[in-house]
């Protein structure tokens, strides 16, 4: 009887080659999706952003626009295209740190199921910067004599170049600190600071990593380097928010109506009237990081307490400003803690498939003999690490 002969194994590189494609493709994707299915806000259109037109507080937001004019002026290309290519660069830069995020939490064990589940970010991405938003009103209507759907319509999103790099120095600036935070030698506090210097020229956002990097030191760093470390990040953003307000003062924004002379728009009262729709507010908790939110809040015991602090820090604070100053119904606005609620869902997931493991395990153990015990415990959980497969 003849054997079957094996086939020989897939090589890493091979396997890391095709991942790479498939990033690349899947961010020129995303890139051509979000470029037909948005729009830029008519006071910050391309034009009027690539050479400083725009109102504010739009205009300060100024490191993308800035890279565009410098790229246009060696390159004869246009507006959307340049936009367009540094958008495929971000997205294939997000999906490289998520690969990185589940190596730093051990989620995926092996570096193929890594890769694979770093895709899957594409999906609470893609609905926060590309779904339109769902404008229900009313739910239902009584139509001859029978209940109906109401009047439901899509609403498609603005489109702005700040937002998906926002998420990209977000998860990089909480990897850092959280790879780091047991050692912060000077080097490393460099490289931290000079990050969260570029991310603030691009959206003052950043002003949230600051109580972030407070509760995620607070474990490993005496209070007087936690206390160094946040006063020199505020100085920071301080350095570069305040000029970019002066240097734009003269691009008013018509809709600015927060706080005194601050060019930012309230919309509080338009927010707690679009939340009060009951069916528009269930839907708002699967739109929102394409429902990653629900297994965090879920199976919160099982996520890692560097993500707690993360979350903590961060998504609370923002979440609380977003009220007043953000329209809700632009999940773009929440584009920075989509990518860590989606590592808190894994890691959620993760520990609590682990939990009805182990449990399983134990209840095994108590019918079988103390070797089979052992022997089924080890097949469950044992998988050896690929060669060279080592978390940072």
């Amino acid at each position: 009887m003849s054997s079957t002969p094996s086939r020989p194994p897939i090589r890493r590189s091979t396997e890391r080659a095709l991942w790479w494609g498939c990033v690349v493709l899947l961010s020129i994707f995303l890139t051509t999706i979000q470029l037909a299915a948005t729009k830029p806000y008519p006071l910050t259109d391309f034009d009027r952003v690539v050479y400083m037109q725009a109102v504010e507080p739009f205009q300060h937001r100024v490191l993308v626009p800035a890279a565009v004019r410098f790229i246009e002026h060696y390159i004869p290309i246009g507006h959307r295209l340049t936009f367009g290519l540094i958008e495929v660069t971000v997205w294939i830069i997000l999906f490289a740190l998520a690969e990185r995020a589940l190596r730093l939490f051990g989620v995926g064990q092996g570096e193929a199921k890594r890769r694979l589940l770093a895709l899957s970010l594409a999906v609470p991405m893609a609905i926060v910067t590309l779904m339109p938003d769902l404008r229900v009103a009313p739910a239902f209507i009584i139509d001859r004599g029978r209940l109906e759907l109401g009047e439901w319509h899509l609403q498609y999103l603005f489109y702005y170049p700040y937002d998906l790099p926002a998420a990209v120095f977000t998860l990089l600036l909480v990897l850092l600190i959280i790879a780091w935070s047991q050692r912060l030698t000077g080097p490393r506090l460099a490289l931290i600071c000079s990050i969260f210097t570029i991310a603030t020229v691009n959206r003052e956002t950043t002003m949230f990593l600051i109580p972030m990097a407070g509760l995620l030191l607070l474990p490993h760093q005496p209070w007087t380097t936690i206390l160094k470390v946040l006063a020199l990040l505020t100085i920071l953003f301080v350095a570069v928010q305040l000029p970019l307000h002066w240097i734009f003062a003269a691009n008013v924004n018509p809709h600015a109506s927060l706080v005194g002379d601050l060019p930012y728009e309230q919309h509080w009262a338009q927010n707690l009237a679009q939340m009060s729709q009951p069916f528009y507010l269930l839907a708002q908790f699967v739109r929102l990081a394409g429902g990653c939110l629900l297994p965090v809040l879920l199976w919160w015991p099982y996520v890692d307490p560097r993500l707690k602090r993360a979350l903590i820090g961060f998504v609370l604070p923002l979440g609380v400003i977003a009220l007043f100053a953000g329209r809700l119904v632009e999940h773009r606005i929440f584009v920075e803690i989509a990518p860590l609620l989606w590592l808190a869902a894994l890691c959620a997931i993760r520990g609590r498939v682990h939990q009805s493991t182990a449990v399983r395990v134990t209840a095994a153990a108590d019918r079988q003999p103390s070797g089979a015990a052992i022997s089924q415990a080890y097949s469950v959980h044992a998988d050896p690490p690929e060669s060279g497969d080592r978390n940072p």
